[in-house]
This record gives C-alpha cells, sequence and structure tokens, in this order.
C-alpha cells in the first residue's frame, strides 16, 4: 500500500511515496522554497499551487509512479488547516493566501489529506516507534512542536508548552528555538547570509563564534526541556526537521544533561513530515492503529537511532 507525502517548510518543499506495508520511503525529490514576499498575495499563492503541483508531477514521472496504485496523498502545512475540508489557512512566511488542496489537486484522482507539518512528522515517529505519548519538536527555519497522544495532538498542552517556553521578562526570546534564531545571530555577526551547512561546517573549521552560538543554543533547550518535564512530566522527546540532520553536533551533549529522559533524533529526520503526511489516510480511517501489531514496540527511545 503506498501514498504520497508533501512536506511543505519555509526552506524547501519535498514530497515522496511512501510504502506503509515495508515501511520504506521508496523515493523522494526536494525543491528550494525561495517564494516572493514582495509580490501580491494572489500570484504568490497561484504560484505556490504550481510550484507543488509540477513537484508532484516530478515525483510521479521521474519514478514511473502509477497514480492508480496510490490510495492517497497527504500534504503537511506550516500553520493551520482545516481537516475537514482539506484546507491550508495559508502563510505569512510563505505569502500565500488560503489553499483548498482537495479542489487544486483533483486532477490526481486520489483522496487528499491535510495536517499541521510537525503534527505529521509527530504521526511518523509514532508509527514507526510504536509510541504515543511524546513531544515532538522540528527545529528548521520555524520552530514547530507537538504533544503526540494515540497519533493526535493534543493542542492544549501545546499551546501551554508554547507560554511555557517563553523566557520571562523577553517575550520575544524562547528556551527552545528555531534554526533561524541560531543563524540570525551568526550572520549578523558575519554580516552575511551564511546557509544552515556551511554555518556547521565554520564550527568544524574552528570558528569560535560559531561554537559559542551553537553552545547558547543547546543550553537554552536543554534549559527549555527541563521546564516542560518538571511541569507535565513528559519523559520522550523527538527532534526532527532540518536542525536533525546536523545531530551530531548537539545531541550527545543534550542527551548527557539530562539522563532521566529520552531524547532521541527522528528515525527519519528530516524525511518525517513526508512520510507523517503520506499516513494521514490511515489516521483519518483508524486503520494505523491496526498496523501496530506488525511493528515492534521499543520503550528505550534514547538508544535506537545513535
Amino acid at each position: 500500500m503506498s501514498s504520497i507525502g508533501v512536506d511543505i517548510g519555509a526552506s524547501h518543499i519535498s514530497c515522496g511515496l511512501y510504502n506503509s506495508e515495508y515501511d520504506k520511503l521508496e523515493c523522494k525529490i526536494y525543491f528550494p522554497n525561495r517564494m516572493n514576499r514582495n509580490i501580491d498575495i494572489n500570484s504568490s499563492t497561484k504560484l505556490f499551487i504550481r510550484i507543488v503541483i509540477e513537484l508532484l508531477d516530478r515525483l510521479i514521472k521521474e519514478n514511473d509512479i502509477s497514480i492508480d496504485n496510490v490510495t492517497s496523498l497527504g500534504i503537511g502545512c506550516p500553520g493551520g488547516i482545516d481537516k475537514d475540508n482539506v484546507v491550508f489557512l495559508g502563510s505569512s512566511s510563505l505569502n500565500v493566501k488560503e489553499i483548498n488542496w482537495r479542489k487544486e489537486l483533483k486532477k490526481y484522482n486520489t483522496e487528499v489529506f491535510v495536517e499541521n507539518d510537525c503534527i505529521c512528522a509527530g504521526i511518523c515517529e509514532s508509527y514507526v516507534n510504536n509510541i504515543n505519548d511524546f513531544l515532538m519538536f522540528t527545529l528548521g527555519s520555524g520552530l514547530g512542536m507537538a504533544y503526540m497522544y494515540n497519533y493526535q495532538c493534543i493542542d492544549q498542552i501545546i499551546w501551554d508548552i508554547s507560554e511555557l517556553n517563553k523566557k520571562v521578562g523577553n517575550k520575544h526570546d524562547k528556551y527552545i528555538k528555531s534554526f533561524e534564531s541560531l543563524s540570525n545571530k551568526y550572520n549578523e555577526y558575519k554580516k552575511g547570509k551564511y546557509e544552515r551547512g556551511e554555518i556547521f561546517k565554520c564550527i568544524e573549521e574552528g570558528d569560535i563564534r560559531a561554537r559559542n552560538i551553537l553552545r547558547d543554543y543547546i543550553k537554552n533547550f536543554i534549559e527549555g526541556i527541563v521546564r516542560i518535564s518538571e511541569k507535565y512530566d513528559i519523559k520522550d522527546f523527538s527532534i526532527g526537521g532540518g536542525m536533525s540532520e546536523y545531530s551530531k553536533y548537539f545531541i550527545d551533549e543534550i542527551k548527557k544533561s539530562l539522563p532521566d529522559l529520552n531524547i532521541h533524533i527522528a528515525k527519519y529526520r528530516n524525511d518525517s513530515g513526508i512520510i507523517g503526511a503520506a499516513l494521514l489516510e490511515k489516521v483519518s480511517n483508524n486503520n494505523i492503529f491496526k498496523d501496530m501489531k506488525s511493528h515492534k514496540s521499543n520503550n528505550n527511545l534514547a538508544t535506537t537511532y545513535m
């Protein structure tokens, strides 16, 4: 059984074909997301829809996928969504307004689902690792959080954690931050525009300023996890998003500082959003619970990925 998942992010859009029977992302493609925020939002939205459709067409053509064998198409979107009507409510960072994905993707003649992108990543982690009580982070151009219980995000807890994540006395500062906040500090110092990979290359080459900025980032992250765990007694935390691709620079220090918690990198790292989006059909139909019998339970998450 195969389905297509699309993960929409601020830095890129990715999509892939996922086979849930074999728990395998069979193919995937990426497209850098360089939306023009200076053009009219109506024109920008039309352009954005065309980009997503062209990416899907490429995936299907380049991998010789028969759309008749694709059971569904899931879209993970940043920000708000209307699941019942398959509508993305829009995003100022993407410069797009409301999009009805069921209508826009009707040419594929398959069922379409929509969900928040971080929740999609959380669904993937739940399904792959058979866990149902954890906090999912997606650290990338933005910060995503989803408290997952039985493949659902408990919104009230996330709203509370979002407030808890704010540092006292400074409403704009947070303990757990997006990668963008780290890169902004480095780029302000360098007076340049360094991409994610370039900054970590600078760290490898011994750039003291880059190392200090990352050290402060990690310190804040640890303090935020402590606050959240103490208030909500959450023991399991998963880290996905673009930052997860660079986990060798920070995961050991975080684990060492939090020995009583299970802190791990998402199994599929930045691809978790694609897979979670592809699994939306199963979640919607509650078929995902039936499939759990075929997935090995692993309670020691801290040793699963490293």
